[in-house]
């Protein structure tokens, strides 16, 4: 695989990532939105791992445009 084809397996990734984050977040809101009050512990849950993944996964994406660069030791 050519540097190229590498570099728009990585663009397709993260479309893909992102699009995840964002539907698991939107699917995550619209589940507590329409719960009753008070929230369950499983919506509370629910809500502070979306979160996570949201994070993580821009994390990711982040550091994967950092570019390599040898470790000083």
């Amino acid at each position: 695989m050519n540097q190229r084809n590498t570099g728009n397996d990585i663009e397709n990734m993260e479309h893909h990532a992102e699009e995840f984050v964002s539907l698991t977040f939107e699917l995550c809101e619209k589940r507590i939105a329409s719960a009753r009050p008070p929230l369950t512990a499983p919506q509370r849950a629910l809500s502070a791992a979306a979160m996570c993944v949201q994070q993580s996964v821009e994390t990711f994406l982040h550091v994967s445009k950092i570019p390599d660069q040898p470790v000083k030791e």
